[in-house]
């Protein structure tokens, strides 16, 4: 596995769900360590963030309006931030790669059903030809944390948690997990153990069709959370990464 660090992306959009941590996880990836352009828009502040780097590759991070999975059907509002980014910071929506970040924590998104329809909808970033809207969703078990776990433990994929609260309890409790602290050489852990959890659940897999998978191991963590186990830590964060060009497989 290498970091393309000269990857050039385009236009890149994330949606997500919470208002702090992924924005931090995001910022610290894009702009610290890759340099790109990154533009966010947090929920809760009028304000846009701006920082003009890489006039070739430009990342915005975005909320929905609340911090449920059912508001990525809120096109009203989204359609008024995406008018935004398209009018005012020339990013034009409909000709970006769109990622949904989200948490599969049951306690904040309790519809599974609804959960699983956005799985099979939302399965590429740039168009779904049996769905109106574009975008990839990238689901965390339970929760974003789990991304960043997965870049400073070994075998993070045997740790367990039932809710995002136990992941983030677990973060504070090892003081060698720090976001601050995410480099190119924890990326690329993270990406390993992205791929050593789909292995050790026999799951087939391809990055730029990715769906099928993404099905397969919400059906294996929904069975684990319900045996009363708890969620294997897994986040498809790193898919985006991959698709991107910026993480490669040797």
């Amino acid at each position: 596995m290498r970091l393309n660090k000269d990857k050039h992306i385009g236009r890149v959009l994330f949606i997500v769900e919470g208002s702090k941590t992924e924005f931090v996880i995001l910022q610290r990836i894009f702009q610290n360590i890759l340099g790109y352009s990154y533009i966010a828009k947090k929920r809760n502040t009028p304000d846009y963030y701006i920082s003009e780097r890489d006039r070739f590759s430009r990342v915005a991070v975005i909320n929905t309006r609340d911090s449920n999975i059912r508001d990525i059907s809120d096109d009203k509002y989204l359609d008024d931030v995406f008018d935004v980014l398209r009018e005012k910071y020339q990013f034009p929506t409909d000709q970006s790669a769109i990622y949904y970040l989200f948490d599969r924590d049951p306690q904040s998104n309790t519809n599974s059903e609804m959960i699983e329809n956005y799985i099979r909808f939302l399965a590429n970033p740039y168009d779904n030809e049996d769905y109106y809207k574009a975008g990839q969703l990238l689901l965390s078990y339970p929760s974003i944390e789990s991304y960043i776990i997965s870049n400073f433990k070994d075998d993070s994929r045997s740790l367990r948690f039932k809710l995002g609260k136990d992941a983030k309890a677990f973060i504070g409790e090892n003081r060698d997990i720090q976001t601050n602290k995410i480099s190119d050489a924890t990326i690329i852990k993270a990406a390993n153990e992205f791929l050593k959890y789909l292995e050790s659940e026999n799951v087939e897999f391809d990055i730029d069709e990715f769906a099928p998978a993404s099905h397969a191991v919400f059906t294996k963590q929904e069975a684990e959370y319900l045996s009363g186990e708890g969620f294997r830590l897994f986040s498809m964060m790193t898919l985006a990464l991959l698709q991107m060009g910026i993480l490669e497989i040797e």
